[in-house]
């Protein structure tokens, strides 16, 4: 990278920390999801400390029953944050750095994607953009919402690499394999928005198809690096798509937002800044994509038209692909949508159509970019540039805080998340809710007398001793779920889970059991998928190496 590379790199990541400085306030901040992010962050770092890897269960959660979380809920930010805890930082400082990181790589991606379509200037306008954008400090000061904040960081980084193998008449494994890393990515910073992204780039790629001239090495590229993303995240994708129904997640997700959430086409143009959810009466979560990028999508409607009216040969087409991306996404978070969600909902549950907002704040970014490289004349160019920055920066400036902090104890927040889900869909559907209302220890012996010496208790291991005066069933408190096994005096024994929770037989005089969650043959099968398509992604950069 040439020095002015760097200078703007830095530059971006002063403006990202001076624009998310509310976050770097002693204490923790409210927020729609905040209060989530603590105890899911806590039993990330408990099941990797406890040798889950990949975290599968989070033993604490369901009242201390345990539940499935991981298996189901997005990973990437805690990859990012975990690190950043195990370097000393405490668990609400880690997700706050997780914030401003997430913001500052946006930045980055978005200027390197852009440089390649644009040149430097022109990215640079486009990246500011894409971080000054309303949609994205609500994620971040009204949402809480981690993982969508995260997501910011790989778009960007999906479509460079979709560029560069449509300019290849060859397959290129360096940019397949960067480009599956960022897709993968994607999918874990939140698989719901992720979907959503998917159509677009599914769209992109059959549109980079049409207009290439290597048309036969550009499909096998995306074929392969489709196979690529879902060996790296199969780890993670086989199984929450196959569990799924183990869960109430389709029972209670089918139809509970399903033309509930869409917004009205004026609340895009402007709504008041507030942070209670979107149908709070008041305060409510304010939907508007921002005055600077209504100017922009504008001023590019008009350019267009000009140039295809003056027929000039500076045009470029990709800009037409993102403004019908744009327009589309609009459409796809009002009412007239209905019918295309009804249809998508049969494939994946998507809670909120407002969530298509991430894909509008891209392609503006995008746009913003285009406006500036078409202008020829330095001193206009200059100028557009200046104006529009401004009101990128004015018309956000109220945007910029946090509600109030809290100073809550850790404690407090780990009692307060039953399951960090807002209906704990992904509760087991054989689980009685009765069973797991109070309670009362880890291991509760069923027969009349018996005596228990817990030796070991993790997320997901527990190994106690037992001294039973007539055979019976014991009850470890702990919610069944495929992959936990039971083993008494070294041998498995068969689990009853005719409640919901781990019961199990054991004969007259001491034993020892040992209970601990594994992966089931498919998890396997899934991790080692993974591994070996890491393993390929690696052999690939290093023998496709690029300076």
């Amino acid at each position: 990278m040439k020095r002015i590379d760097w200078l703007i790199i830095s530059f971006i990541l002063i403006l990202s920390v001076f624009t998310l400085r509310d976050l770097l306030k002693p204490g923790y901040f409210t927020s729609h999801d905040s209060i989530h992010q603590v105890p899911r962050l806590y039993y990330f770092d408990q099941a990797i400390k406890d040798g889950q890897i990949p975290p599968r269960w989070a033993g604490g959660l369901l009242n201390g029953f345990g539940y499935p979380l991981f298996i189901f809920s997005y990973h990437m930010p805690w990859f990012i944050a975990e690190p950043i805890h195990l370097m000393g930082f405490s668990l609400f400082d880690s997700i706050k750095i997780t914030f401003i990181l997430g913001f500052f790589l946006s930045g980055i991606s978005m200027f390197f994607f852009q440089r390649e379509l644009y040149g430097r200037y022109a990215a640079l306008v486009g990246t500011i953009f894409y971080l000054f954008a309303p949609f994205r400090f609500s994620n971040i000061f009204v949402r809480g919402a981690i993982g969508d904040a995260t997501l910011f960081i790989f778009p960007p980084l999906v479509f460079l690499s979709l560029i560069k193998m449509s300019k290849s008449r060859k397959i290129n494994l360096f940019w397949i394999c960067f480009g599956s890393i960022a897709l993968s990515s994607l999918l874990l910073s939140h698989a719901m928005v992720a979907a959503v992204y998917f159509l677009f780039i599914g769209l992109y790629a059959i549109y980079s198809i049409f207009l290439s001239g290597g048309k036969k090495a550009l499909i096998s590229s995306y074929f392969i690096l489709f196979g690529l993303t879902l060996g790296l995240t199969a780890y993670y994708l086989i199984p929450s798509f196959w569990e799924k129904n183990l869960t109430k997640f389709n029972e209670i997700m089918s139809s509970i937002h399903l033309g509930n959430t869409f917004i009205k086409f004026n609340k895009l143009i402007y709504s008041s800044w507030g942070y209670g959810t979107m149908d709070a009466y008041e305060g409510a979560m304010s939907f508007q994509l921002g005055i600077a990028q209504w100017i922009v999508v504008f001023l590019t409607v008009v350019m267009l038209l000009v140039l295809i009216i003056k027929k000039k040969k500076i045009f470029y087409k990709d800009v037409i692909f993102f403004l019908s991306i744009f327009i589309l996404s609009i459409l796809m978070m009002l009412k007239v949508s209905l019918p295309f969600w009804k249809i998508i909902s049969n494939i994946v549950v998507i809670d909120f159509p407002w969530r298509v907002l991430s894909v509008t704040v891209f392609s503006v970014s995008i746009l913003s970019g285009f406006i500036i490289s078409i202008i020829r004349n330095k001193t206009l160019k200059l100028l557009i540039a200046l104006l529009l920055i401004f009101f990128a920066f004015y018309s956000n400036r109220n945007h910029l805080r946090i509600n109030q902090t809290l100073d809550w104890p850790l404690d407090f927040y780990l009692k307060l998340e039953k399951t960090t889900n807002t209906y704990d869909e992904y509760t087991p559907r054989w689980l009685k809710t009765e069973a797991i209302k109070i309670f009362p220890g880890k291991v509760e012996p069923l027969m009349e007398k018996a005596k228990v010496d817990i030796r070991e208790n993790k997320s997901n291991y527990l190994s106690f001793d037992i001294d039973a005066y007539d055979e019976g069933m014991v009850k470890i408190n702990t919610v069944y779920y495929p992959g936990w096994q039971v083993l008494v005096n070294d041998k498995p024994v068969k689990i009853d889970y005719k409640n919901g929770l781990i019961e199990f037989k054991v004969e007259k005089g001491k034993s020892k059991v040992v209970s601990y969650f594994g992966e089931t043959p498919l998890r396997l099968f899934s991790d080692l998928l993974t591994l070996v398509t890491f393993g390929f992604i690696i052999f690939c950069f290093v023998k496709y190496r690029r300076v």
